[in-house]
């Protein structure tokens, strides 16, 4: 998403990493304008992007920079949640199995995003810690294919 919002313009992105105030909101100076002008620029561009429960999160909010801090907090939360999310996770991770009434493509997805929360939250997942514990999720029918995918893990990615 920062990508993206970032992406617009420099002037837009820095009403959103940097919080203004406008002295009189019924007689700005020039700059508070641009300031006033580029604040709803960034608050649509997040707007935007956002899925519609997120959207809840801060729809009456009306500075792009509260409304950032508001995403920021309630995404990543505070150390404390963070810290449970990623004991979550990481247990998650460890007891993955491929569902019975799952494709590989579906576990495959399902294992993917697993490790990409795991990633968001700064915890570091290793490409041979996620090719063996897809590997050994894989149904026993894809034994042949496993024992010669395993010999190469150091040199695949």
């Amino acid at each position: 998403m920062t990508t993206y919002i970032k992406s617009i313009n420099r002037k837009v992105w820095k009403v959103v990493e940097t919080k203004f105030e406008v002295a009189d909101l019924e007689n700005p100076t020039t700059a508070e304008k641009i300031l006033l002008q580029n604040n709803d620029i960034a608050l649509s561009a997040i707007h935007d992007v956002l899925d519609e429960g997120t959207f809840e999160q801060i729809k009456n909010i009306k500075v792009a920079h509260d409304a950032w801090k508001k995403l920021e907090e309630s995404l990543k939360g505070t150390q404390a949640v963070k810290g449970a999310k990623a004991y979550i996770l990481k247990a998650k991770f460890a007891s993955f199995k491929i569902k019975e009434d799952e494709s590989v493509l579906e576990m495959f997805h399902r294992l993917k995003v697993l490790v990409n929360d795991l990633k968001a939250l700064g915890e570091e997942v290793k490409d041979k810690d996620f090719s063996h514990k897809f590997l050994r999720c894989l149904p026993s029918r894809f034994g042949p294919l496993v024992t010669i995918l395993v010999s190469g893990l150091d040199t695949m990615t």
